[in-house]
């Protein structure tokens, strides 16, 4: 693919930019990368990402290689100064519901880069590094100036689309004029990521986010021999002073000495909560930190940017394939208010972290004790989150939303013809119908989802039933129950768009999805 053949420019390849470009290539569209430097970032950024993030990965074929670079997540425990259990997040047991552990740490630049290696495999993808987007005109029909290094500055003349991932002082962002939501949290922070080299260190057993009026801190068990700490930034002090390797020692002390580990890297960073008015302009897109800044107390920021890349790469493939245009006014639709949603809960656990009154502290230390004492204190941290509320969903006729929609569909181990892997390697990309395998598709159903291009598929829980797909652990099948469901429409993003009962209540499914699709809503 030469230049200014792509039909969409991606700006910025961290993590939300490289998955996008690797989604668009998977799904056949022509698209061009481009980043200002010419190397991964390398001081420290997010270290968590969940099953969802994991599933993308699989779906472009990359998640062995990122793999690599990933390790357990422990659980999150939050403690008081004088060391009492205040709450505890902890994730979903096996089998897992995505086939994934639910929650991982990684190491950014290597996922970053087994991101990039993995896009090498699309002929439709180009990538270029040390290239800057210095010029920005037109969004209905985007003309981009990129200054290249080596070559100069040239004139990228209208791709189809252009999506800004560029960070959170996106040039994109401001090129467009789009104004920035302040959703009122201000903190700084400093970051510093530890080689551990003596393994009997006495450190938590867990990730914990230390409530400490005199200084809050957060630790965090990497992958292999990395190990996180986070402090704030108390008034008065200067960030380039703390982030002095000395300095760093004396906040460590009551942990490390310096012979039992190694400082490996340290930066320091301003926690925002603040969420872009507009996430397209004309034919321009905003994804990840340009459009969204979340505080890292349930490390989102990375994790929400990537599902912002699965919202809409399917949606500018579809569009792109010649479906209408009105898909994409879902992306905002659906995006924006859940990111609101998430971000204040963020900001809700971050306010208890960051509490720097000595009574405050105490009284909040009380209500979360007593919490804890009445068993209300350990909760899942998948189910912190909303499901999509807005956009492509399916609705009841009473309004309702259909149960399960907006959530991620579950991803069990199943046994096929090609042995075992879980669902999605079994299935070919796009909307899919998964039935259960007791449910038989009428014809009607099977013709009216063939004309819209749903594929329909039975999974079933037992051998005895006709069906060459049949689960491993009911996980499908569990879930589908609890809905009181025995069929769910998904979208190509895993997102359910519905469920449904019976076959007559699929039907009605894939009419509301064929409806939506020409005329998408706006809220």
């Amino acid at each position: 693919m030469t230049q200014d053949e792509a039909d969409v420019v991606v700006i910025g390849l961290g993590p939300v930019g490289i998955t996008l470009c690797n989604l668009l290539a998977a799904a056949g569209v022509r698209v061009e990368g481009v980043d200002a430097a010419d190397d991964v970032y390398a001081l420290p950024r997010a270290i968590g990402m969940d099953h969802e993030v994991m599933r993308i990965f699989q779906n472009i074929g990359a998640a062995d290689a990122v793999a690599a670079a990933t390790g357990h997540y422990r659980p999150s425990e939050y403690r008081s100064a004088d060391g009492t259990l205040l709450r505890r997040l902890e994730s979903p047991s096996e089998p897992y519901p995505l086939a994934w552990p639910p929650y991982q740490t990684f190491l950014q630049p290597e996922l970053e880069r087994a991101l990039r290696a993995n896009g090498a495999r699309f002929p439709n993808l180009a990538l270029h590094t040390g290239t800057e987007l210095v010029g920005l005109e037109n969004p209905e029909r985007p003309v981009l100036t990129l200054r290249d290094k080596a070559s100069g500055e040239r004139t990228r003349r209208a791709p189809r689309y252009v999506v800004g991932c560029d960070g959170a002082n996106s040039f994109v962002r401001r090129g467009l004029g789009v104004a920035l939501e302040d959703l009122d949290f201000d903190e700084p922070w400093l970051v510093v990521d530890m080689i551990l080299e003596d393994p009997h260190a006495r450190l938590p057993e867990t990730n914990v986010q230390f409530c400490d009026p005199a200084r809050p801190h957060t630790y965090v068990c990497g992958p292999d021999r990395l190990r996180r700490w986070e402090f704030m930034i108390l008034p008065g002090e200067n960030p380039p002073e703390i982030n002095r390797p000395e300095r760093i020692w004396q906040l460590l002390s009551r942990w490390l000495r310096p012979d039992q580990a190694r400082l490996w890297r340290s930066a320091t960073y301003n926690f925002h909560a603040l969420v872009a008015e507009q996430w397209r302009v004309g034919s321009v897109f905003l994804a990840g930190d340009a459009c969204h800044m979340t505080p890292p107390f349930l490390a989102q920021g990375m994790v929400q940017g990537i599902k912002d890349a699965a919202n809409l790469a399917w949606k500018l493939a579809h569009v792109i394939d010649g479906g209408s245009e009105h898909l994409l006014d879902t992306y905002q639709a659906e995006r924006r208010p859940f990111m609101r949603e998430v971000i204040d809960i963020t900001k809700r656990l971050g306010q208890f972290i960051c509490e720097l009154d000595p009574d405050k502290a105490q009284a909040r230390d009380a209500e979360m004790a007593a919490a804890m004492l009445a068993g209300q204190g350990v909760q899942i941290r998948q189910n912190l989150f909303p499901p999509i509320r807005h956009g492509l969903v399916a609705s009841n006729i009473d309004g309702s939303p259909s149960p399960g929609a907006g959530e991620p569909c579950p991803q069990p181990w199943i046994i096929g013809p090609f042995g075992r892997m879980r669902l999605d390697d079994a299935l070919p990309p796009g909307f899919q119908l998964v039935i259960a395998g007791d449910m038989d598709p009428s014809p009607t159903l099977l013709d009216k989802a063939r004309q819209v291009g749903i594929a329909v598929h039975r999974v079933a829980q037992e051998r005895s039933y006709p069906s060459p797909l049949v689960e491993e652990d009911r996980v499908l099948a569990d879930w589908l129950s609890s809905k009181g469901a025995r069929a769910a429409l998904v979208r190509p993003d895993h997102v359910v768009f519905g469920t449904a009962a019976d076959a007559r209540g699929a039907e009605q499914l894939v009419c509301q999805l064929q409806m939506m699709l020409v005329a998408a809503p706006d809220k």
